[in-house]
């Protein structure tokens, strides 16, 4: 028996099984590429469901800011602050729209924090929340229940109050609204949805809507920041801001960290006692996010995602594939939306080294860090061209 094939085994002996785990056991990484247990290299092109979107596989800049905290300081709790957590914090907001950040473990974290918040800003008698079909903000149990019925499913009841409606359809929103409102929850880009990307008229239109009805608009930027979509944050594309953003995944470059955003009009609502997370921005995870940040400023990382990633989906286009009904997306968050269910060739590809994800049954994902190399994304794109031709 390799040592995969152990490692596989005593996975289903010891772990619980709510992933459905491909038989793989990865045993190391480097930016773009990642090894098995039995040597096998990958081109990582989905990156960790994007966790390590940024910069990729233990990053020197990531690990050398890890080494250095943890030989300093890696918790204290959150009754004192630290340098690494105030360091990210000014980073999120200088290239934000200012306002004071939350830490937190995960994207359903921050948008647990979001609910709240967004409850407690609105005012009293206000806890309704509206999100929209085919969205994905987390499964506990607050996040879940903005989440669409599928994911639900044995969990019932959910948070009281949540509303779905479809996604850019604006006057559904302005009918959904009432004087319960507190929030609209919304991703700019839809990941677990099929990289559905939000229109300019769209967004614009539910600021003004908030502006105007009292309510606060929540962006779910857990997928597309930072910088993946080819701005530091994929509401700057919207030539608007919301009042609360939720940030998780590549925030610091494969370490547990996530974030909740507020606006300055709403930055001070949760105060001593209404909320807490005794680990969220912990030195070692703060100092982690903060190297990953100044990562994106020293390499440009926002403009390479936005160079970048239209000549990828120009190639997947270019190459003339049938089965491939459209290509979509913004910088490096890309959806390729299949006349047939997709799962085989996500399976094909990792059969001949390349790692990429389907969702919705028939749109493959591709999510590499931002700082992959041009001969490996390259090689990687070639398998997947390959596959989609077989």
């Amino acid at each position: 028996m390799t040592k995969m094939a152990k490692i596989v085994e005593a996975t289903g002996k010891v772990l619980i099984p709510n992933y459905g785990r491909v038989p793989v056991a990865m045993a190391r990484g480097s930016n773009a590429l990642i090894w098995d247990a039995d040597g096998k290299e990958y081109v990582d092109l989905f990156c960790g469901f994007g966790a390590g979107g940024v910069s990729g596989h233990c990053h020197r800049a990531v690990v050398r800011a890890i080494r250095s905290q943890a030989g300093k300081l890696m918790a204290a709790g959150n009754l004192f602050t630290n340098e690494p957590q105030v360091k990210l914090a000014k980073l999120i907001t200088k290239h934000g729209f200012g306002g004071k950040v939350f830490y937190c473990h995960s994207g359903a974290e921050a948008n647990e924090a979001a609910i709240k918040l967004a409850r407690l800003a609105a005012g009293e008698g206000k806890y309704k929340i509206i999100s929209f079909n085919d969205a994905f903000h987390g499964r506990t149990m607050g996040a879940l229940s903005l989440t669409p019925e599928k994911y639900q499913k044995g969990f019932e009841p959910m948070l009281p109050g949540n509303v779905k409606v479809n996604f850019g359809d604006l006057e559904a929103v302005k009918a959904a609204v009432d004087d319960q409102t507190a929030g609209i929850f919304v991703e700019p880009i839809q990941g677990e949805g099929g990289v559905n990307v939000a229109s300019k008229a769209f967004m614009q239109g539910l600021r003004a809507l908030c502006d105007a009805k009292g309510v606060l608009l929540i962006c779910d930027e857990v997928w597309t920041a930072p910088a993946r979509t080819g701005q530091w944050f994929a509401y700057q594309h919207y030539d608007m801001a919301p009042d609360i953003m939720t940030l998780g995944k590549a925030c610091a470059g494969g370490a547990p960290l996530a974030a909740m955003v507020a606006a300055r009009k709403y930055q001070d609502v949760l105060g001593p006692g209404k909320h807490g997370c005794t680990l969220g921005g912990n030195p070692l995870c703060a100092a982690a996010g903060a190297a990953t940040f100044k990562l994106i400023e020293k390499e440009d990382l926002v403009t390479k995602a936005a160079t970048k990633g239209p000549q990828v989906m120009a190639k997947i286009r270019d190459a003339g594939i049938g089965k491939v009904k459209e290509v979509r997306g913004s910088g490096f968050m890309i959806g390729i939306e299949l006349d047939c269910p997709g799962k085989d060739f996500v399976t094909a590809c990792r059969d001949r080294g390349a790692l990429i994800n389907c969702t919705q049954e028939t749109v493959l994902r591709l999510a590499p860090p931002l700082t992959i190399e041009d001969d490996i994304l390259d090689k990687g794109l070639d398998i997947l061209l390959g596959v989609l031709k077989s």
